[in-house]
């Protein structure tokens, strides 16, 4: 009879913790389709999500195809293939061949940003044999049987070494990574809302629903008075009555053993000593004293490793650069703070830091040249 009562209790609380939790499942991840980007804060599907699940501006849509769509204002629809939410980098299609034009990129009345802009020069050759240097990129979608399409990133090939038989037919600027191709892909970027830090703790990010600010999903801050309770009701009331029901079924079945091989046991003899919790990353002090370093003008990090491996952005002159001693890698001072917070191995070569004084290659006063494009 004992046992049946904790199995009604847990029974009733596992109904009520469902009923609790799904207060807010509108702002649950969502997806057009089963291979299609995962969608959560700042981005929300249309009709799928409610507006409180997005911020302004970052709204996304699912065609008749369960394709991800993103409606640039100035711009036309292009089809989202990832979104690097640590980043904070999104990937569209850069769709000329669909669309059979080419054109710039408008990111006019968007809150999105170009992380890095690329000139490229289409031609049009008279003939078909359009592998005959490097770095040109053929468009076969936008060629035919009397010409051919192709594109030259801007300042990689000669203007006068091109053929006769290719002309100038545009000139554009669209957003790609330095060894991208914008055959499939461009990125955009934004600054606000930042989630950054909350992505890095894995806990995202939300708008708190009593003062419209943004906080961590995973800290008391992010959720209302309301939200709060509901929470508490429902996971801690749930956990409290399965302890105390599997604590009196533990009492139980002692006194059982007790009364047949007369032993007397003290079932809460036992003291449960609490383990510290361990901390996996650095603390303050520590991670301050890692060399710094302003990048100048014309400054060639070794190994012309001119990319952050954190947010995958170029280093630009006068970012704060930090190294991770003993390995001598470069990050942006506040990704890999963030990062060593959480983490006590380098983010590259997962070794371990010692704290170590390191000559650093370059300052912001330095004049040596190099081309960080």
């Amino acid at each position: 009879m004992e046992n049946e009562h904790i199995l009604r209790f847990i029974f009733f609380s596992g109904l009520l913790l469902r009923c609790t939790s799904g207060a807010d499942d509108g702002c649950r991840p969502a997806s057009c389709g089963p291979t299609e980007p995962i969608i959560r804060f700042p981005f929300r599907i249309i009709r799928r999500q409610p507006s409180r699940c997005g911020f302004p501006g970052f709204d996304l849509y699912c065609d008749n195809r369960n394709q991800t769509i993103i409606r640039l204002p100035s711009s036309r629809p292009h089809i989202v293939k990832r979104i690097n939410y640590v980043s904070q980098v999104i990937y569209i299609d850069s769709d000329f061949c669909q669309r059979n034009e080419i054109k710039s990129l408008n990111l006019t009345d968007t809150p999105f940003d170009f992380s890095t802009i690329r000139a490229y020069t289409f031609y049009n050759c008279s003939s078909q044999n359009y592998g005959f240097m490097y770095p040109a990129m053929p468009f076969p979608c936008l060629s035919s049987a009397n010409y051919s399409i192709i594109a030259v990133r801007t300042g990689l090939f000669p203007p006068g070494n091109m053929p006769s038989s290719c002309n100038v037919m545009k000139t554009i600027e669209v957003p790609v990574r330095w060894n991208g191709d914008i055959r499939s892909e461009l990125e955009l970027m934004w600054f606000t809302p930042s989630c950054r830090g909350c992505e890095l703790e894995g806990s995202g990010c939300g708008l708190k629903t009593e003062d419209g600010q943004i906080g961590c999903l995973g800290s008391s801050g992010g959720f209302s008075t309301s939200a709060k309770y509901g929470l508490s009701l429902g996971i801690g009331l749930p956990a409290s009555i399965f302890l105390i029901g599997l604590i009196c079924y533990t009492a139980s079945r002692l006194r059982s053993y007790n009364e047949t091989n007369h032993q007397s046991i003290d079932f809460f003899s036992t003291a449960i000593t609490p383990q510290p919790a361990s901390r996996a990353g650095l603390d303050g002090p520590t991670i301050e004293s890692y060399p710094k370093t302003t990048l100048g003008e014309s400054c060639r990090l070794p190994n012309d490793n001119n990319i952050c491996a954190i947010c995958l952005s170029d280093y630009k002159p006068k970012e704060s650069l930090r190294t991770i001693p003993e390995c001598n890698h470069y990050f942006h001072a506040d990704c890999i703070d963030e990062w060593l917070k959480l983490n006590a191995t380098c983010p590259v070569c997962r070794n371990t830091p010692e704290s170590s004084s390191l000559v650093t290659p370059c300052s912001s006063t330095s004049t040596t040249s190099v081309d960080l494009s």
